[in-house]
């Protein structure tokens, strides 16, 4: 995992918003969740081989660190469902919030959005039948595998799979206008840019409304407008 930039990015972006300007995150939040229930932020685990010694949560390795009592059954069918050899999907951040958790997605530019599939053989096998569970149709698991949104993709995977087990779950993605004002050539200027880029990405996916409920997302603009005209 790349160490956090320094004034620009997606993960500085959320954990400024997080730190200095978290009454109205949660505010942005609580409008596309569409419930005034208080957001309850996990804690980032300790990672000591990065400079800031925080890392990510990856997997399902955060329903340890809260009340999960069927965790180990939950563990057992993830290692079924998902590859265990590489990489696991990186949260940058858990909330929870009317006994929902939320697992955050950020974004600072558009080309983030786009990710191919980097699994080995084995792994994609695993990867095509997990796919396949999700949405009953070879043909769409293909599509989700190959596609250059294969990272959107494969976190719809995941919250459908938390949800398949008992728990309530569901993919929080969080855009930053104005994200890379120090590196204008990726900087997003406006709240429409990111909403269409996100359609075209779900409808690239060919993400029906079951899939789509499993989303929420929020555009929070990084250079204040949004909080000095409230």
């Amino acid at each position: 995992m790349a160490e956090m930039a320094l004034g620009y990015g997606s993960e500085y972006q959320l954990l400024r918003y997080m730190g200095h300007h978290r009454n109205y995150l949660d505010s942005q939040i609580k409008k596309v969740t569409k419930s005034e229930s208080p957001i309850e932020w996990m804690d980032y685990p300790v990672d000591e081989h990065r400079d800031s010694l925080d890392g990510e949560w990856t997997g399902i390795s955060f329903l340890q660190h809260i009340r999960c009592d069927d965790y180990n059954r939950i563990s057992v069918e993830w290692k079924k469902f998902w590859p265990q050899g590489g990489r696991a999907q990186s949260w940058d951040g858990i909330f929870q919030q009317d006994g929902i958790i939320y697992v955050v997605e950020a974004k600072a530019h558009i080309l983030e959005m786009e990710q191919d599939c980097q699994a080995g053989s084995e792994s994609r096998e695993i990867i095509e039948k997990a796919f396949q569970q999700v949405t009953n149709d070879y043909e769409k698991a293909q599509l989700w595998l190959n596609s250059k949104h294969y990272q959107l993709a494969n976190r719809v995977a995941f919250v459908h799979f938390l949800n398949s087990n008992g728990i309530k779950a569901k993919l929080c993605y969080v855009m930053f206008t104005n994200g890379y004002l120090l590196n204008a050539t990726k900087n997003v200027d406006s709240e429409e840019k990111f909403k269409l880029a996100f359609e075209e990405e779900c409808k690239k996916l060919e993400l029906g409304q079951k899939e789509r409920d499993y989303i929420v997302s929020v555009v929070i603009d990084a250079k204040f407008d949004g909080i000095l005209n409230k």
